[in-house]
């Protein structure tokens, strides 16, 4: 099991650039046990992807440029993936 975001940022800086990106990939083999079509979130990661926010916000606190990449294996649409980090976002922003 991969650390939760937290959990890095406790130990070590993981910025080791003038840039830096997140990329969700999720279990491959695990959803496409569930799934072979990717038009639809298969698993909700809203818990994980609200702990992303804060990284987000700490790293471009920093003036860090991030890029985010997700794949459909992450919630079983890469899209649908970026609109409820989106959404997570602007929630913390008001």
């Amino acid at each position: 099991m991969q650390p939760r975001p937290a959990e890095v940022f406790k130990k070590l800086d993981p910025v080791t650039a003038d840039f830096t990106y997140i990329r969700w990939r999720g279990d491959r083999k695990g959803i496409e046990k569930r799934t072979k079509t990717w038009d639809r979130t298969i698993v909700d990661r809203s818990a994980e992807l609200g702990e992303w926010v804060e990284v987000r916000n700490k790293i471009a606190g920093r003036g860090v440029p991030m890029f985010v990449f997700a794949n459909n294996h992450y919630v079983g649409n890469g899209p649908a993936t970026v609109r409820l980090f989106q959404e997570l976002w602007r929630a913390r922003a008001i």
